[in-house]
């Protein structure tokens, strides 16, 4: 049992039940993954190096939304962030979007994504210009996720920091004393005050949420666990083939675990539903869901090799990666693509 047999295997109820409701990036993803490796992206040409045995197999979709897709795009993202890694403590923190504003992130989800990452990325920079021993500008690591472990829709952004800042005038690194970030409650009022503001001269009026809003900050050790855990569901959707449980015809049952109990529970919906539950989260076409703040963003690079200068980081040497990974079924050596056939139109 795997995701595509059940989208392939519900498509036409999901669409009488729910089509009216998707988007254009809800459609393509939903085509994506029922064709993925089917024959509507082509064939790759294999060719053994060794024994000369030549072969054919089926081109993936490589959309973002598909859990057969993009691997190697995983791998790439966490050794980027490996490289920026520094000897100091982590802290994840995360900010949730209030379910009151929910209806309006459905509504403009590439509008309300981008401010949800912007101002608390904001909140966090002024935290830590303001903090009393700091005083200076941090590095932000940012990733969205519109999901919780049962597949509802909870936007949230989770954002990993190094314990430090750099002050760029004095060229001064200023290392976090202690185990202790930001207080969550002082994190959540400011976070409120900026993304209302953002909301109002963004012309979407928020109407009436709640006067305290969700902030948590916690100490991740050296950061290892936390950005493997983000890079989980940045390009290959929000459900892996090994948490479904059970497909009877009717029914999808899919496993999680409660984040409160850190127990294993199931979760059972008919197959049209489970499919809305998958589609909701998907991202609008060209939304960056994995963003860099501060000294670790990609125009940085300088003051961040500085900074790892100060700290005496050896950076690990870069993996080494091979994207054209198949091996030949009569001797085992590698094959590598010698051609792209039959390439069609993506459908839809």
């Amino acid at each position: 049992m795997d995701l595509q047999s059940i989208v392939q295997r519900y498509r036409e109820r999901f669409v009488d039940q729910f089509g009216a409701r998707l988007n254009a990036a809800q459609w393509s993803a939903l085509n994506a993954i029922e064709a993925c490796r089917q024959g509507p992206y082509g064939e790759l040409l294999l060719n053994c190096q060794q024994c000369h045995h030549q072969t054919q197999v089926m081109r993936s979709c490589g959309h973002r939304a598909c859990n057969q897709c993009q691997y190697h795009s995983v791998q790439a993202w966490l050794e980027r962030q490996r490289q920026k890694q520094l000897p100091v403590n982590y802290y994840l923190v995360t900010f949730t979007l209030p379910a009151a504003l929910r209806p309006l992130a459905r509504a403009h989800p590439k509008t309300v994504y981008s401010l949800l990452m912007q101002c608390a990325a904001d909140t966090l920079k002024t935290f830590g210009l303001n903090k009393k021993g700091l005083n200076a500008e941090l590095g932000l690591c940012a990733v969205l996720h519109t999901h919780n472990r049962r597949l509802d829709f909870h936007p949230h952004v989770h954002i990993v920091v190094p314990g430090g800042a750099i002050h760029r005038a004095r060229r001064e690194w200023r290392k976090l004393q202690g185990h202790y970030l930001f207080n969550g409650k002082a994190l959540g009022a400011v976070f409120r005050g900026i993304f209302l503001s953002a909301l109002e001269k963004a012309g979407l009026p928020p109407g009436v949420t709640p006067k305290r809003w969700v902030a948590h900050c916690k100490s991740v050790g050296r950061g290892e666990q936390a950005l493997a855990y983000l890079a989980r569901y940045l390009y290959r959707g929000v459900i892996s083939n090994r948490h479904l449980v059970e497909d009877d015809g009717t029914h999808v049952t899919f496993r999680y675990r409660n984040s409160e109990t850190h127990q294993w529970e199931t979760r059972r919906e008919t197959g049209a539903v489970f499919i809305y539950l998958l589609m909701q989260h998907v991202l609008p076409k060209g939304f960056r869901r994995a963003r860099d703040y501060g000294f670790l963003h990609g125009n940085a690079k300088a003051l961040l090799k500085m900074v790892q200068w100060v700290l005496r980081v050896q950076r690990p040497e870069a993996l080494k990666t091979t994207h054209n990974a198949f091996a030949c079924p009569c001797c085992g050596a590698g094959m590598v693509v010698s051609a792209i056939k039959a390439f069609r139109a993506k459908p839809g």
